[in-house]
Formats: C-alpha cells, structure tokens, sequence
C-alpha cells in the first residue's frame, strides 16, 4: 500500500498520537526523559546551551567540534523497549527556511555519564548511528509536505543489557524544534527501504545492541549476559552511487603502524598516505582542514556496504583510494556542499583523502565512516 508523508502525519494528528515533550530541565539537571512509544512527539530545543565545563562529557560526543565556537542545544530522551522486538524510529525533520541544524542520534549506552570509553562487543551489532547523512533542503512554498521524514528499522537484539534506547537531539539554535516517534509493531521493510521525495528510510540489518556503562542505573534492570557471538558487519542499507575506476597517488604505509584509538583525540591528519592518521570504521571524525591542504585517513573494513559522508558544509571534495593505489571512489566536486561516497567492497584497508575545493573549502568538518558511532574523535588542534 502506497503511504504519502502528509496521510501519515494527519493519522497521527486525528488520532491524538502527536504530543508536546516537558520542557527541558537546567541543564546542571539533564536527564533522560522517556518517551511513550507510538506517539508523534514534538521536541524542543532548551533555552540555554550546554555548559561544555559541566556537562556529561559523554554527551559532547553528539556536540559540535569546540573550535567551530558554535552552541550545542541537547536534550536527551529514552524509549522502553523490549529485547528481540523490531521497531521503527521515524525523524520528522521540519525543515524550515531558516535552515536550522537538528541532528538526532540513536544509541544503545547513555550519554548520561563521564565514562566516555566503549564497553561491550561492536562487531556484528549496531551499536548507535545518527539518523540523517546531511540536513534537508527547506520545504518550499506550495512543497506537499508536512516535514521531511527519515525513517529506521531496527531490532533491539536479544543479548542486551538493559531495556532503553537512548535519543540525542542537537539543535544548532534556540527556539526550534522537531518530531520523532518509535513505532511498534514496525513498518515493513519494503516500506521503509523505498524513497519518494520527502520520505526515506533505512533498514539495519545488524541487531541493536543496549549495553551497560558501570555506574549507569539502567545496569540494574537486566543482568549482564553471554558476550553475543558475530552476526556479520552493521551496516545500513542505503542506496548510492557506484565507485569509479581511476588511477593515482601516494604509496600506502608500510608494515607496524598503530592500531586506531576507540576515542579521545587523534593526530593531525596528514597530506599523503604514508603516514595516515588511523581511525576505525563506524566512527565519527571532528576535523579541520586548510586552503592547499589534504586530510588522508587510513581505515579497515571489514566487507560489505561502504559508507564515508561529511557534515559542515564546506566545499570538499573526497577520494576513496585502496592499497595498491587506485582510486575507488570520489565525491564533491560538483556545487553540493559535503560529500557522500557509497560502494559494495571487500574487507581490507581503504585511504580516505579530502582536499578543500574553491572558496568555501577551508574550516571544520565532521567526517563519518559507516554508522559513526563506535567512537567518536577529534583531531588535534594544529
């Protein structure tokens, strides 16, 4: 059955399923405010940035990078969910002409806390992921569409420690504001996996996994369990474009370099491969680049659908380069902001290398390898 945006928000409306989230506590007082499950609420953003001196120092994992000295407008929420259930996460972004960021991320461990390390098992598990690649374009004037809606499948994995899925949302501004539901019983993965204009969605094939952090409260309503066994890579399913052949450059590193750290900072990112700054994939990078510059970032990956985007709205351009020094992949050399780079490849080390392209090419970045959310990095100030 063909469903367009604009039905499904008026079932939400007539039904009495849209509703308005408790404004938001000080933010000395943050917490997680839970959420009832099949009710379109709308979030707003707090009166008062985060204070990044006294906040939990997990939670400026989901804040932008301190030398953009941009604010950071965060809420945090929380659905009870049941393990092995399938639900689906919708994001209702409003998409105004004022071009307002609100970025949401999804995670299986509070950001409620200052243990920023990860615990528990990642491979083969979806462990958290942001829900858009890149923000929407404004709805125009006469647009048929209530918001701009991105939609998730996932299944809460039998093997978690604990029954909440955890929801951070940053808006860039005060006074805005967005929607989101989890809905159960989920939409049909056909459903989900088919875009049409202001509606899209992903189905995570890999099971979302909800871990525990020593300290954190919701240890105590599940015991810890059987470390689960590998299913296979977490990865998304959305459509892209196809790597390009080409020819080039710099020799890749040779044997004895480090493994990537899991969080923290990470060092600056030099211009050629032979030296690459390490960082694993399903992670998410804070970066800064200069005019007549390169950032090379080397990565594995362990096989499947490859996902590499930027977030920042600089005017990039990236390279997707493998071991023996052909180009994959690029992206960004056209007028869009950003790049995204999608690819089918097989296990094995990859080079990313991002250079800046014309005048609105130089500043801060976020760049984003698969889900991004096995750790979160910031390269060194230079």
């Amino acid at each position: 059955m063909k469903t367009s945006l604009r039905s499904l928000l008026l079932v939400f409306v007539a039904s009495g399923l849209l509703v308005a989230a408790h404004p938001c506590p000080a933010r000395s007082q943050m917490t997680a405010e839970v959420l009832p499950l099949n009710t379109m609420v709308t979030v707003k953003a707090p009166a008062e940035p985060v204070n990044r001196a006294t906040i939990y120092k997990k939670v400026l994992r989901y804040c932008s990078f301190e030398s953009q000295k941009v604010p950071d407008y965060v809420r945090v929420f929380r659905f009870p969910v049941t393990t092995g259930q399938k639900y689906t996460f919708y994001d209702c972004h409003p998409a105004t002409p004022d071009g307002a960021q609100i970025w949401i991320y999804l995670s299986g461990d509070t950001p409620l806390t200052n243990d920023t390390h990860s615990y528990g098992t990642s491979t083969g598990f979806t462990r958290g992921f942001v829900t858009r690649g890149q923000q929407p374009w404004p709805i125009k004037q006469g647009e048929k569409a209530s918001c701009d809606l991105v939609r998730h499948n996932i299944t809460i994995a039998p093997q978690s420690e604990h029954n909440n899925l955890y929801v951070i949302v940053n808006f860039r501004k005060p006074g805005t504001f967005t929607q989101v539901m989890l809905k159960q019983p989920a939409d049909s993965d056909d459903v989900i996996s088919k875009s049409a204009g202001r509606l899209r969605g992903t189905v995570w094939k890999a099971p979302f996994l909800l871990t525990n952090i020593p300290g954190d409260p919701a240890g105590a309503q599940k015991p810890p369990t059987t470390p689960p066994q590998p299913t296979g890579p977490s990865a998304g399913q959305t459509p892209g474009t196809a790597a390009t052949p080409g020819t080039v450059p710099p020799q890749p590193p040779g044997p004895g370099i480090s493994q990537p750290p899991r969080s923290g900072v990470v060092k600056e990112a030099p211009a050629t491969s032979g030296n690459a700054t390490v960082i694993p994939y399903n992670s998410t990078v804070h970066a800064y680049i200069n005019r007549s510059d390169y950032d090379t970032f080397r990565f594995d990956f362990p096989g499947g659908r490859m996902r590499i985007a930027s977030q920042g709205g600089l005017d990039i351009v990236a390279d997707l380069w493998d071991t023996k020094g052909a180009r994959l992949a690029r992206d960004g050399q056209d007028a869009r902001k950003d790049f995204l780079i999608e690819a089918d490849l097989p296990a094995g080390t990859y080079y990313i290398q991002i250079r800046y392209m014309y005048h609105a090419g130089e500043g801060p970045y976020t760049l984003i390898l698969g889900n991004g959310a096995s750790a979160v990095l910031k390269e060194a100030d230079r």
